[in-house]
């Protein structure tokens, strides 16, 4: 079955003059003959395609109706929130850039607030079951939601930076739930509409999600070990770096927070395998 809205990854079945048409099956290895058949147009074709080989395209419908495939990557897709920039606003709705040759429509009826030609929204993409068409929505509380968290301390997640509020920054887990990014745990620049990786620090009895950059507890402290050992190892044993070093350097140097550098030098120093110099670290032999 196609998944409209979505990457498939499809069969060519056959040649016609307007492109490939595309199938999860050629027909002679179809079990019961019948299949859904999605056209590539000639546009999105080159020379060394052939029938049998696999494509990875993405299947959506055009101004007719008609299922059709491109090999233009949206900006995202069903099931995904992005921050799209509105093309056009009509008297049904507006239309958002994602990527492809046909814009991403935003009923009235989905939008949260007025939307303004050439602004970018945060909006969430779903599939209309009736029309099987993408539809985007400004209303992201209908779909990210903090209910049946499987999610675990530690575990790698994707971020969708969203906006600044008074505690941190609000993220988009895995394009689920809601979480935030406290203020004094970001090291990094992070900007707006951007994915990040992050991880799980905190799942609060109320549902609410705390993730942070690195990992949290005794994985973090390893990581950051052999992070810090590693870069010495590249420096010829030597880093001028020490606690007066600015947090902002210390990123530059190690990709790491002051905190967990700090963190990292005791445990090594601790360990016998730095010496401390007036701002220098010293591996030992």
């Amino acid at each position: 079955m196609l998944q409209y809205g979505k990457f498939n990854t499809l069969k060519i079945s056959r040649r016609s003059e307007n492109g490939y048409y595309l199938a999860e099956a050629i027909p002679e290895t179809s079990e019961d003959g019948v299949m859904e058949e999605v056209l590539l147009p000639a546009k999105f074709c080159t020379k060394d395609m052939k029938v049998g080989d696999d494509l990875k395209v993405f299947v959506h419908k055009d101004s007719e109706d008609r299922p059709v495939a491109t090999t233009q990557t949206p900006l995202a897709q069903v099931g995904e929130a992005a921050y799209l920039l509105v093309k056009q606003i009509t008297s049904i709705g507006a239309f958002l850039d994602w990527g492809l040759d046909k814009d991403l429509f935003l009923p009235f009826k989905e939008q949260a607030q007025h939307v303004d030609l050439e602004k970018y929204y945060l909006v969430y993409i779903y599939l209309d079951y009736a029309t099987k068409r993408p539809v985007a929505t400004t209303n992201l509380n209908k779909f990210i939601k903090n209910r049946e968290v499987t999610l675990k301390q530690n575990d790698e997640v994707d971020l969708l930076i969203t906006y600044d509020n008074e505690v941190g920054t609000r993220v988009i887990i895995n394009n689920k739930h809601w979480g935030v990014l406290f203020k004094n745990e970001i090291f990094k620049k992070i900007e707006k509409g951007t994915h990040v990786k992050g991880f799980v620090k905190k799942i609060r009895e109320d549902g609410k999600i705390d993730v942070a950059l690195q990992k949290q507890g005794y994985a973090v402290a390893k990581d950051v070990c052999e992070q810090l050992i590693e870069k010495l190892k590249e420096h010829k044993g030597y880093l001028p770096l020490s606690d007066v070093t600015p947090p902002e350097v210390i990123h530059d140097v190690l990709g790491m927070s002051k905190k967990n550098f700090k963190k990292a030098v005791g445990i090594l120093y601790k360990d016998g395998k730095i010496e401390l110099r007036e701002n220098l670290i010293v591996l030992k032999k």
